[in-house]
């Protein structure tokens, strides 16, 4: 995890200066600040996934371009080997379930979340292309779409159009555990 974010962190960078953009430019276009592009780019801090959708449309690139690429056509994914990763601040852990060859359509993950306290909502509501499919494992899962809110428990799954602004959140004591397919591949 810590390779994966200093790589993203040295491609954001030279990006922007590929496009010969200074920070404040870059921030200003991604809207962020300077400062804290800059702790991205040396690896100090970490973009939410909204915020590193921002940063990717600042500058040029689909949000795939900041993960390392796989290039299995197949690939068996152990239990006890997953790549495991988690957003700074985020109780999302996400682990990958597929594989990263060449024009896929669709990315696996299996979504561990943790129980927030209920001051906050700890998700930002976003949107982007592709759809989104979630089927829960345990515990229940608070998902709102657009302005309805869905409590989903262990065996209920939703399908939606990940274009329309969305949201989730564990309002439970307990961990939830999900599956998830994502269209277009994100990580």
């Amino acid at each position: 995890m810590e390779t994966t974010i200093r790589i993203m962190g040295q491609k954001i960078r030279q990006l922007r200066l590929d496009n010969q953009l200074t920070l404040g430019e870059a921030a200003q276009r991604a809207g962020c600040t300077p400062g804290f592009l800059s702790q991205v780019e040396r690896g100090q801090a970490v973009p939410s996934i909204t915020m590193l959708y921002a940063i990717a449309r600042a500058l040029g690139v689909k949000v795939t371009y900041f993960f390392p690429k796989m290039v299995h056509d197949t690939k068996v994914v152990r239990a006890n080997e997953r790549e495991v990763f988690r957003f700074e601040g985020s109780p999302i852990a996400y682990s990958l379930l597929s594989t990263g060859f060449p024009d896929r359509k669709l990315e696996t993950l299996l979504l561990q979340m943790d129980p927030v306290d209920g001051t906050l909502p700890f998700d930002e509501f976003r949107s982007h292309p592709g759809e989104e499919f979630v089927y829960v494992l345990e515990g229940t899962l608070r998902l709102w779409i657009s302005d309805a809110v869905y409590d989903l428990n262990p065996g209920d799954s939703i399908h939606f159009k990940s274009t329309v602004k969305h949201r989730m959140e564990n309002p439970g004591d307990s961990p939830v555990m999900a599956f998830c397919v994502f269209t277009p591949p994100v990580f």
